[in-house]
Parts: C-alpha cells; structure tokens; sequence
C-alpha cells in the first residue's frame, strides 16, 4: 500500500521537472541563400589551391594576351607620364599660344601634298619651276612666322611665368604649330583670336 504522504510529494517533484509551457520563440524567416550551402565540387586539395592563387597573381598569358596586356600598360605609363608633361604651365601658356592663332604651319601638310600629286600629273612638268618656288616660299612664311610666334611668346612667359630658360618649348610649339588643330592633343581650350 503506497505511503500517503509520499504519494502527493512525487506528484509535485514530477511537476517541477516537467517543462513548463513556454510561449514559442519568434521564428526569423528563412532568406534565400543564407543558409548552409550544399558544396558544388569537393575541397581543392592545397597544392591545388596554392596553383590557383599563384594563377590568379601570375596569370600565364597567351603570347596574343601578353602583348594586348603590355599595349595597355604601355599606354597607360604614356598618358601618366604625358599628363605630368603636359601640366607644366610653360607648356600650358605655350599650347594657349599657338592654339589662339592661325599658323602657316598647320596648312603645309595638305599643301605640299597636292603639290606632289600635281607634279605626278603630266601636263603640269613645266609648271614645276613654279611649284618650287611656291615651296620654298611657303617653308620661308612658316619660318618667319614661328619667329614670331616664339619671340611674342617669350615676352608673354618672361611677364606671366618668370621664365628664364625656355629648352625645348621651341620646337614643342612648332610642332603644335605643323598639326591640325582638331588632332591636337591636349586639345586647343582657346579659340582663334582669343586673347589669352
């Protein structure tokens, strides 16, 4: 016959082991992709791992991929060094200059490129006498008229700059001047006439 006063005991330390009933935890909604994913290859083993990293570091290119990369890179050194070249304000007047006025320069190439095609012409050979004249008279304007440019240029830079050697801004205006003012590059921020 079962103790009566153990009988209501083990009644109640059977309820306080039993769990009591708690309200459900809030369940976050799965997103898609944020859990476990399922491995789509097995683990690259650690030869095979180190191979790809030194791949993606030290590509080994086609001879065609290593030239296409090397043009890139040579450009991209070109226009860096282009650009800090050109930024020098000597330069920069100097491009102003020249760009604000019309040259000779600029029309010789188209020139003296229909000169050449009329003295394949037969019917002009006697005219070829004229034709040299005009040459050498047009090589004596451009002459003449990068004189003046470089003397008015001078006056400017010395005012404006300071400048006290002017190496090599010589020839780098006239050959601005020898170029279509459309290929020029930098490319002309002055129109024609204006003062600068």
């Amino acid at each position: 016959m079962p103790d009566v006063e153990t009988a209501p005991r083990k009644k109640i330390v059977a309820l306080r082991k039993a769990p009591q009933p708690t309200e459900p935890e809030p369940v976050a909604p799965v997103v898609e992709g944020t859990g476990p994913r399922k491995k789509s290859a097995p683990t690259p083993s650690r030869r095979d791992a180190e191979a790809a990293r030194r791949q993606r570091l030290n590509p080994s290119l086609s001879p065609k991929e290593a030239r296409k990369r090397q043009r890139q890179q040579d450009f991209q050194r070109r226009q860096k060094t282009m650009t800090l070249t050109e930024s020098q304000p000597e330069r920069q007047l100097m491009r102003d200059h020249v760009d604000a006025r019309w040259n000779l320069g600029e029309f010789a190439l188209p020139i003296f490129m229909l000169l050449l095609v009329l003295t394949l012409v037969p019917g002009f050979v006697q005219w070829m006498n004229v034709f040299l004249v005009f040459s050498w008279s047009y090589i004596l304007g451009m002459v003449l008229d990068t004189m003046l440019m470089w003397r008015k240029y001078k006056k400017l830079a010395s005012e404006r700059l300071g400048l006290t050697s002017f190496r090599g801004l010589l020839m780098y205006g006239f050959n601005r001047q020898l170029s279509f003012r459309r290929w020029r590059q930098p490319p002309p921020r002055v129109k024609r006439g204006e003062a600068i």
